[in-house]
């Protein structure tokens, strides 16, 4: 099962971050604030679990969120490993 969400996680990190670059190089209207709201509505929805969406949603609205972080930071000139 760690595998399996380890995969659900990274899948949705691999493609949130593709999809968040492509935004950022391509439409002006994705800008440094649209992402910063996105991400804090992400957030908001990871703090709403009153439905017990189970574990591989969770894994996947982390991986989500960590992208957005990552795109922040870069954004920011943050260095980033």
């Amino acid at each position: 099962m760690d595998e399996y969400l380890q995969e659900v996680f990274n899948d949705a990190y691999d493609n949130a971050l593709a999809y968040f670059t492509l935004r950022k190089r391509e439409d002006p209207a994705f800008d440094r604030t649209f992402l910063q709201g996105l991400l804090e509505s992400l957030y908001v929805r990871q703090g709403n679990n009153w439905d017990g969406r189970g574990q591989a949603k969770d894994m996947s609205l982390s991986g989500m969120i960590a992208a957005a972080e990552l795109v922040l930071a870069q954004w920011d000139g943050e260095t980033v490993e």
